[in-house]
């Protein structure tokens, strides 16, 4: 009997982004599910295949990162996308099943794939709960950050040539050498 899953999801996949938050510096965050989902995924090692190639058909496809927190959308639109190829998974597990040592139900065969799907969306809706907490964050980083700037003094702000020479321009000042050839994002650098 392989077991795949027997956790509580959002706590295992919050770990991994938790580990990358405080190797690249930032303060950890600390998580807590109120409310877990749990689901357990056990079949006869016989069947992986099939389990393999249904989660194959979910995982495989393009995400899009649009600034707006749609993953589960995304992960949900997956399982109405991979219907057929679920549905010949469990056929093929069935035939493979008939007569085997360890068997399973066609209803057990049905939970297994559901749950496989809900594991799915589950991780969309996680990574959405991710991605709002990053931009909550960040947000009241800048809010911090630009409450204690008056009292910081000096500070300097580095900013690239385009943004430089843009800001010249908006001011109406010149390059000392007002050259009409040069590139638009050459500050005379």
């Amino acid at each position: 009997m392989i077991t795949l899953a027997a956790l509580s999801l959002p706590l295992a996949i919050a770990s991994a982004p938790l580990a990358a938050l405080q190797s690249a510096g930032d303060a950890a965050i600390a998580i807590k599910n109120d409310d877990p989902e749990t689901w357990v995924v056990e079949y006869p090692r016989i069947i992986r295949p099939y389990v393999q190639d249904y989660r194959r058909c979910l995982n495989v496809s393009n995400r899009r990162v649009t600034g707006v927190a749609d993953f589960e959308e995304q992960h949900r639109s997956d399982i109405p996308r991979c219907e057929e190829e679920r549905e010949e998974a469990a056929a093929s597990a069935m035939r493979v099943l008939d007569g085997a040592k360890t068997t399973m139900s066609s209803q057990e065969i049905a939970t297994l794939f559901d749950n496989i799907g809900r594991i799915h969306v589950a991780r969309g809706r996680d990574l959405d709960n991710q991605f709002k907490q990053r931009l909550t964050g960040a947000d009241r980083a800048q809010d911090a950050y630009y409450a204690e700037r008056e009292r910081k003094g000096l500070v300097i702000e580095m900013r690239d040539a385009s943004v430089v020479k843009s800001r010249m321009e908006i001011e109406g000042r010149t390059a000392p050498d007002n050259n009409p050839n040069k590139e638009a994002g050459d500050a005379g650098y």
